[in-house]
């Protein structure tokens, strides 16, 4: 068996039900409402052009340095949407920004909500008195491009190619050591971060060829972080973790062009240094090794040392936005490696559940910022007009694109990676599979094959998820290899996969503390609910027998302590408004029940640093 994965677009798989089809329609219907005069405001102010529309307020307010932002996600979720559920109210909505966007484009090209001296200002001081203006070119670069891409729209991507040759046009002037200063973002709480601005040109030359943009891609490169990771020293502590995520997938988007080794070592290598800094829910981010007082980095944002997140359950741990930016890298990474595809999936399975979908109000499915993992914890999520953090932008657009990373496809096999409800059409075999399944609250679930005529194909299954399978009713041998069930036969039409789900309590470790766990049941974290004292004295050897299943529809266990305290548990993504935990005490440690403390959420503390 050999051969590499790959996704199926976003026109090609449906979420048919379950949590997941859910808050993905939540947050359609957000967008569907949302006043394109309100998005737009401050790019017409910024160009001269007269609104009286109401201001936006937080990240996105008339005097917030990163505004703008959200309108370049927005336009990307849009064109999600519009293509993938064939929606024209949201075509002509897209349609309608770029008109917008094609009226505030200065004849230089330049396109912002924000004026052209806030890149000299970045110029003059490099990382302060500015916010991150490069990071929201990026977003409305990003989002004209993914609207030519899914749409077809050939004014987008002019916007686009102006814009890039705007930005190539300044750095040009640029001695090295500016360009070092700009785009060296090792301080804490960098206000010079650019998103990924690296990808997002590496793409747009994809779509171009123009060999300017491909000069200017190269620039985001940057060797302070790249050449030292591909020469294999682990830089990432301190660093400002989701201002060098996006530089990885920029990295990884340069080896599959040009096959320089050098980069694809480095993203390698990045890969092995991020786990040890990873929590349950297949997320990073939290606070500095070496915080500045009064920043962010005290309690979020940032990684800190390979293997020592004992310190780092500080309420602003698992920043949203790096969850999206690490299903990306291992998107690539899953298109590089067959030998390792089964350890990529199942982190990306986990971020799918406990990050992804988490980060989403099950109400408005709009985002959390920060996810917070340990005692006495709640969430907040962002409000529809006046927050807009980066992770209200990332967020929308993650809903708009949920169904992907669900199946994956080579030229005759079909894995399936995650049991969510979805139908998915593979249209190189004239075929629609419907996968029917209430996981995580059932352990059961069913493909029914609709194919034109009888095909020979590969069903891959990872095999850690799966105890039985019939086939049409009839029980079939499990056949296993590097790590999957493979199920390889001539498929018919109505042909139906009966599949036993595996999935087992276990521990995860907090990685650097002897004292702290959290509770998984297969790929689903759990959360203990209450302001109570955590449940203590959970083992491995023990935890089969201290948790139990109760008997309603959607999974939930009881658990009680040696002096007959109940605890309940249920998914992280389903948690709410209830206060929870879900790191535990396993030693009786008296730290490891320190009472949860909400993180800035960004602004306030950066202001500090900028101001």
């Amino acid at each position: 068996m050999s051969g590499l994965f790959a996704n199926f677009s976003l026109d090609a798989v449906r979420l048919t039900a379950g949590d997941l089809a859910l808050r993905r329609q939540l947050v359609k219907i957000y967008i569907a409402a949302f006043d394109v005069d309100r998005l737009m405001h401050t790019f017409k102010l910024n160009a001269g052009i007269p609104s009286s529309a109401e201001p936006l307020k937080g990240w996105e307010a008339e005097d917030c340095g990163l505004r703008g932002h959200f309108a370049g996600h927005f336009l990307s979720a849009c064109a999600k949407f519009a293509l993938a559920d064939q929606d024209q109210a949201l075509r002509v909505k897209a349609d309608e920004i770029v008109a917008i966007m094609t009226a505030c484009a200065r004849p230089n090209g330049y396109l912002s909500a924000f004026g052209e001296e806030q890149l000299d200002l970045l110029e003059s001081e490099e990382n302060r008195k500015v916010w991150a203006p490069y990071y929201t070119l990026h977003k409305i670069m990003q989002g004209l491009m993914d609207c030519h891409v899914y749409l077809n729209h050939p004014e987008a991507l002019k916007l686009a190619v102006n814009l890039a040759h705007y930005i190539h046009g300044r750095f040009k002037k640029l001695s090295f050591w500016k360009i070092d200063g700009i785009l060296r973002c090792t301080k804490v709480n960098p206000a010079n971060e650019f998103g990924g601005m690296g990808d997002a040109l590496y793409s747009l030359h994809d779509l171009t060829g123009d060999a300017k943009i491909l000069e200017l891609a190269r620039l985001f490169d940057r060797d302070y972080f790249l050449a030292r990771l591909a020469d294999g020293q682990d830089v990432l502590e301190n660093l400002h973790a989701n201002t060098h995520l996006p530089m990885i997938i920029a990295a990884m988007h340069r080896y599959d062009m040009t096959g320089e080794e050098t980069y694809k070592t480095a993203a390698l290598h990045f890969y092995d240094c991020l786990r040890g800094r990873t929590f349950a829910n297949g997320n990073s981010s939290s606070k500095a090794a070496a915080p500045v007082a009064g920043g962010v980095s005290e309690k979020s944002e940032h990684w800190g040392g390979c293997g020592r997140l004992e310190d780092a359950l500080t309420g602003g741990e698992s920043e949203s936005c790096c969850a999206h930016n690490t299903e990306r890298i291992l998107e690539r990474l899953l298109s590089w490696s067959w030998s390792e595809a089964v350890e990529y999936l199942d982190h990306m399975e986990s971020l799918k559940y406990n990050a992804i979908l988490n980060s989403a109000s099950s109400k408005t499915g709009l985002s959390q910022y920060h996810q917070p993992m340990g005692s006495g914890a709640s969430k907040t999520f962002s409000s529809p007009y006046d927050s807009f953090w980066c992770c209200t932008a990332s967020g929308i657009e993650a809903m708009s694109e949920l169904q992907k990373n669900i199946w994956f496809k080579s030229e005759d096999m079909l894995l399936l990676n995650s049991f969510i409800a979805s139908m998915v059409e593979w249209k190189e075999k004239q075929a629609k599979i419907t996968q029917h399944t209430h996981f995580p609250d059932s352990l059961a679930s069913t493909l029914v094959i609709q194919i034109a005529k009888p095909a020979l194909f590969t069903l891959l299954l990872k095999e850690k998820a799966v105890k039985a399978v019939k086939i049409n009713d009839i029980p079939v041998g499990l056949q296993k290899e590097n790590g999957y069930i493979v199920i390889q036969r001539v498929f018919h039409d109505q042909d139906t996969i009966e599949i036993e789900i595996d999935a087992y309590l276990h521990l995860v470790p907090l990685q650097g503390s002897n004292s702290r766990a959290a509770v998984m049941y297969g790929n689903i974290l759990l959360a203990q609910l209450g302001q109570s004292a955590l449940l203590k004295g959970v083992t491995e050897h023990n935890i089969q027998e201290r948790f139990i299943r109760l008997p309603q529809d959607q999974l939930a266990f009881a658990a009680e302590d040696e002096e007959g305290h109940q605890f309940q548990f249920i998914p992280l993504f389903r948690v709410e408004e209830e206060t929870y935990s879900v790191y535990l005490d396993l030693e009786n440690d008296p730290s490891a029940d320190k009472r949860f403390s909400i993180a800035e959420v960004g602004s306030a503390a950066y202001e500090n640093e900028i101001s």
